[in-house]
C-alpha cells in the first residue's frame, strides 16, 4: 500500500512540461499586454502630437520648456551629490547592522511614497518654514507680501531634488553592488586604501549602472506635476533667466511642461486645448525619451571602457 501511495504522489514529467509551459505562457502574455498597452500610449502621443502641429503651438510653451530644463538641472545640482555620497557611505563604510537594515527599509519606502507627500514637505519646509523666516530677517520691509516665502524656482527644484534622493541611493548602490569584492579586496592587497580603491576602482566600474539610476531618477521626477501645484506653478510666465544681475533669479516663478498640459486640460474652456494638450505632452515625452537615450549611450560607452579590460 504504501509503495502505491507514494508512485500515486509522483509528478509526472508530462505534468511537469505543462505546468511550465503554462507558466511561461502566462508570463509571456502579461510581458506582451504591457509592451502593446505602451506601444498603444505612446503611438497615441505621438500621432496626435504631430497631427496637433502647428495648433499645439501656444505663446507658453517656450518659457515652459527653458522651465523645466532649469528645474531639472537645479533639481540634478541639489540631490544627485547628496544622493551618491549616501549611496557610497551606506556600501563602502557603513557597517552592517540593525540601522543601516532600517535605514535601507526607511529608502525603499520612500522611494516609493507619491508625490504629493513630497509637495506637502516642501510647502511646510521651504516655502512657510524657511522662506517665511528669510523674508521676515531680509525683507520685512515688505510684508505681508511675500518675497521668498512663496512658491518659486528654488523652492520647487530643492523640493524635487528631495523626490529623487531616495531613488538615486537606492540606484548607486545597486550600481556598487555589482563590482566583486574580490575587486576590492585585490586593490587593497595591492597596497591601495580604501579611499584610493574606491576612486580609482570601484567608482569607474560601477559607473554605467550609477548613471543610468541617476539619469532614470532625474526623468521620473521630470514629468511629475502634483508637487508643482502646490507649489504654486504659473503658466506662462516668463522666463527665470535674462541679462540682469544674478541672470538666474531663483525667487521668481516659472513655468512648467506638466503644468501647462494640466492647465489646457482642466482650467481652459478654448477650442484648441486638445492640441495643446497632445503637442505638449509630445514635447514632454521627446525630453524624458532623450535623457533615457543618453542613459543607455553612455551605459554602454562605459560598460566598454572598463569591464573590457577587467579580468573579472
Amino acid at each position: 500500500m504504501s509503495i502505491k501511495s507514494n508512485t500515486n504522489n509522483i509528478i509526472r514529467p508530462r505534468t511537469i512540461r505543462h505546468r511550465h509551459a503554462c507558466h511561461v505562457w502566462l508570463c509571456a502574455a502579461s510581458a506582451g499586454s504591457i509592451i502593446l498597452l505602451f506601444i498603444a500610449l505612446i503611438g497615441l502621443v505621438v500621432f496626435h502630437g504631430v497631427r496637433s502641429f502647428p495648433e499645439g503651438v501656444t505663446p507658453g510653451l517656450w518659457p515652459a520648456i527653458l522651465g523645466t530644463v532649469i528645474m531639472i538641472l537645479l533639481m540634478s545640482f541639489a540631490g544627485l551629490p547628496l544622493g551618491v555620497v549616501t549611496a557610497i557611505y551606506l556600501r563602502e563604510y557603513a557597517r552592517p547592522g540593525p540601522m543601516v537594515k532600517l535605514l535601507r527599509l526607511a529608502l525603499a519606502n520612500l522611494a516609493g511614497v507619491p508625490a504629493v507627500v513630497y509637495g506637502m514637505f516642501g510647502l511646510t519646509l521651504f516655502v512657510h518654514g524657511l522662506g517665511g523666516h528669510l523674508d521676515s530677517l531680509f525683507f520685512s520691509q515688505r510684508l505681508p507680501s511675500p518675497t521668498i516665502g512663496t512658491g518659486n524656482l528654488l523652492w520647487t527644484s530643492l523640493t524635487m531634488a528631495l523626490l529623487t534622493v531616495p531613488v538615486v541611493i537606492l540606484a548607486v548602490e545597486e550600481g556598487l553592488n555589482e563590482v566583486p569584492d574580490r575587486v576590492r579586496f585585490g586593490s587593497m592587497a595591492l597596497g591601495a586604501t580604501r579611499f584610493q580603491t574606491l576612486i580609482h576602482v570601484v567608482l569607474p566600474m560601477a559607473s554605467p549602472g550609477i548613471l543610468t539610476g541617476m539619469i532614470h531618477a532625474v526623468t521620473r521626477a521630470a514629468g511629475e506635476v502634483t508637487p508643482l501645484l502646490l507649489l504654486g506653478m504659473v503658466a506662462g510666465a516668463p522666463v527665470p533667466l535674462d541679462r540682469d544681475f544674478p541672470f538666474l533669479h531663483l525667487e521668481a516663478k516659472f513655468s512648467h511642461l506638466g503644468y501647462l498640459i494640466y492647465e489646457a486640460a482642466f482650467l481652459s474652456q478654448g477650442s484648441g486645448d486638445r492640441d495643446v494638450i497632445y503637442f505638449t505632452a509630445l514635447v514632454l515625452l521627446f525630453l524624458v525619451f532623450s535623457m533615457s537615450i543618453i542613459a543607455m549611450f553612455l551605459r554602454r560607452k562605459l560598460k566598454r571602457r572598463y569591464y573590457a579590460q577587467s579580468p573579472y
